[in-house]
């Protein structure tokens, strides 16, 4: 292949065009999670897609994906060059861009698996501070020391919250929108009830509670073992896939026909096609979660929707 003026120009235009494709989609993504708002299961996927799945703002997450994304630009750039496909470079850009999606398919599960299990643990350290006779609001200040890691930001702005005067159901509802999440869900169900009563034996109930998460997290994990083989025969699928894609680039006469603007619109339908089958094998090992309780609509619907729930 002869570089010349105009190739280096159409492959500065070609990065220039994905890096504006990356920066619509971050904006659909969002950068940050407003207070008290649940994001769709979409929205939720193509954040973490782009690795700003908890990131409190726009320089935590440029810090955390700026490699990745030169990466993309930079391997979509060589690509180009060196195998003169314009398709084939935006197709290395964004499967640099969206490695962690493919060679990880599990890891948004194991993340929910380890919050939940930070709110039993949280749980159980909220029931032991109550037990000494300290208000549920005190309770909750001080449980943000010994708080697990996990869930840390959300506490942290729980306690936010409650010191900035809002409304305890606002607050603990808002709480939950952030853990998004059917079983904590009934965590925060069990202390919105308790503000409403204020009546004996929320430590009690509170440690009954996370014996259930207890056993709801060791049920998680053994479901989680069971997916682990399809989704080994996932990553070592898409690796065959990602090494033939590299070393086919080596052949010349082989690879020949995808020079052409036809071949190129080919190569482009078989990267979709790759990213179709990807989303079925995942489907195939995916479980619906069960649906949230504390939502808009009880929000509407005010306490007599949460006390029938309950």
């Amino acid at each position: 292949m002869i570089l010349d003026a105009n190739s280096l120009l159409a492959a500065l235009a070609a990065v220039a065009a994905v890096a504006g494709v990356f920066t619509a989609a971050a904006g659909l993504a969002g950068w940050a999670d407003p207070p008290a708002r649940r994001r769709g299961r979409v929205q939720q996927r193509l954040r973490a897609l782009l690795g700003a799945g908890q990131d409190p703002g726009p320089v935590v997450w440029w810090a955390r994906t700026n490699i990745r994304v030169t990466g993309a630009l930079l391997a979509g750039l060589l690509v180009w060059l060196f195998t003169g496909w314009p398709m084939g470079g935006l197709v290395a850009a964004v499967v640099v861009t969206g490695l962690p999606w493919l060679l990880n398919p599990g890891a948004n599960a194991t993340r929910e698996i380890a919050r939940l299990e930070a709110v039993e643990e949280w749980v159980r350290r909220l029931s032991d501070i109550h037990t000494v006779g300290v208000s549920l609001e005190a309770s909750v200040q001080r449980s943000l020391h010994t708080v697990p890691a996990a869930i840390r930001d959300e506490v942290t702005r729980l306690v936010s919250r409650m010191s900035a005067s809002w409304h305890p159901q606002d607050a603990y509802r808002a709480f939950a929108d952030e853990l998004n999440d059917a079983t904590a869900d009934e965590v925060v169900a069990l202390l919105i009830l308790h503000i409403e009563d204020r009546g004996a034996g929320l430590s009690r109930a509170l440690n009954d509670l996370a014996s259930g998460l207890s056993h709801e997290v060791l049920a998680r994990r053994e479901i989680e073992a069971d997916r682990q083989k399809p989704r080994t025969n996932d990553r070592w699928v898409t690796i065959f896939c990602l090494a033939i894609f590299g070393l086919s680039m080596l052949s010349g006469a082989y690879t020949e026909p995808y020079t052409t603007a036809a071949g190129q619109l080919v190569l482009v339908l078989l990267g979709a096609a790759f990213v179709v089958v990807k989303i079925w094998m995942r489907r195939m090992a995916m479980i619906e979660p069960t649906p949230r309780f504390l939502t808009a609509q009880d929000r509407a619907g005010g306490t007599t929707t949460l006390r029938e729930v309950a």
